[in-house]
């Protein structure tokens, strides 16, 4: 398709059917020009026109355009120390089929393989992808975004230099997109989700370790995956807990489920599950309590401190250690008052893991890239 019409199918996969009218009025473009867009995405099968409706602007019959959705299908993968998640969407990342398999080792070779057989899978379910995309966290040490360049570090996976986009394209037969993991729910975020139509916001995601993604005025802050890592290891207090770098307070000696496991730990005298801390928290233990507080609390000061350091006012919470937000509520709001004016102008909202919810972030990345021209 020209890339004059590419913004026009971007604005019909974001927001749904549209009329004429209001597609020009958001693209700022005139009706004959529109009219002359639409054309050949009518014709290509991308959009049809719908049933004729009054504008309740007008009153004037309008036969809104809508996105053939179902015609095309993206699968989305995402990967963890043990699991390969993956999801099949359609072209309004609408997931039809879902997909989850154990890693049987993190050799690169194997994982490739798996992948191909998760999204064979989810092929065999729902349709044959166009695309796929891949949200991978990478290397906290390396100084360009994942994705970036042809070859990964992978600190979770062990791997180094490992050229994964394109040994998955070879193995599929499709484009291979990739990016940070937490980037690409983000992107989930911007265009289907809580951000749509917020042009400033940021995503905290917290788990076994700390991930962050930035968006400002509509784009992606380019952060490397260095940058990301030091985010983790800001310091909050200077007599906090040690983290496994030698840091002492920062974020992730508060905040992992290591950290907080670690914390309940050295007052229950044994090591406790993650469920078990949250649900004890939640029943009044003292010890448990005591260690979500803790958490919850800092991770109001790092909310606080990104707000301050971008300006932003939207943040999203997420990750597998994210229940902290909800069961120690007053505790991070006590975090966010320490370093924070107006905690109230912050708009916080938490969002339930889901680790098939990563990899429909990770489809959107193929969706992305399949019909925009950013």
């Amino acid at each position: 398709m020209p890339e004059t019409a590419r913004p026009i199918l971007r604005e019909l996969v974001i927001h749904g059917p549209q009329s004429r009218t209001a597609l020009a009025q958001s693209l700022g473009l005139s009706p004959g020009s529109l009219t002359r867009l639409t054309k050949p995405l009518v014709e290509a099968g991308l959009v049809v026109e719908r049933d004729a409706v009054r504008e309740s602007v007008n009153g004037r019959p309008s036969r809104p355009l809508e996105v053939v959705a179902d015609d095309l299908h993206f699968a989305g993968i995402t990967l963890t120390s043990d699991h390969v998640y993956g999801v099949l969407t359609n072209l309004r990342a609408d997931v039809v089929a879902r997909e989850t398999s154990p890693l049987m080792n993190l050799a690169p070779e194997t994982v490739i393989a798996q992948i191909g057989q998760v999204t064979e899978a989810l092929a065999a379910r729902g349709g044959q992808p166009v695309a796929i995309g891949l949200g991978m966290g990478g290397n906290a040490y390396t100084p360009a975004p994942v994705g970036e360049n042809e070859l990964l570090d992978s600190g979770l996976l062990g791997w180094e230099q490992v050229p994964v986009r394109r040994l998955v394209a070879e193995r599929l037969g499709i484009p291979c997109v990739l990016q940070n993991d937490v980037t690409a729910l983000a992107y989930c975020h911007q265009w289907f989700g809580e951000a749509r139509g917020i042009r400033d916001f940021a995503i905290v995601a917290i788990g076994d370790g700390i991930g962050y993604a930035l968006f400002i005025h509509g784009q992606a802050v380019r952060l490397t995956e260095a940058a990301i890592g030091n985010f983790g290891h800001q310091i909050l207090t200077s007599d906090g807990p040690l983290c496994p770098a030698g840091h002492c307070g920062c974020a992730v000696s508060y905040l992992t489920k290591g950290s907080l496991l670690m914390t309940a730990a050295q007052g229950m005298r044994r090591f406790p599950t993650y469920p078990e801390v949250l649900r004890l928290a939640d029943a009044g233990d003292p010890v448990c309590s005591r260690a979500v507080q803790q958490a919850a609390w800092a991770l109001g000061i790092v909310i606080a401190n990104v707000v301050n350091n971008t300006g932003v006012r939207t943040i999203i919470l997420t990750g597998e250690a994210m229940d902290i937000a909800q069961v120690g509520r007053p505790d991070l709001e006590r975090g966010i008052a320490a370093r924070h004016p107006n905690p109230k102008d912050i708009n916080i909202t938490v969002d339930g893991h889901d680790f098939h919810q990563w990899a429909r972030g990770a489809a959107v990345l193929a969706i992305r890239h399949h019909i925009s021209d950013h």
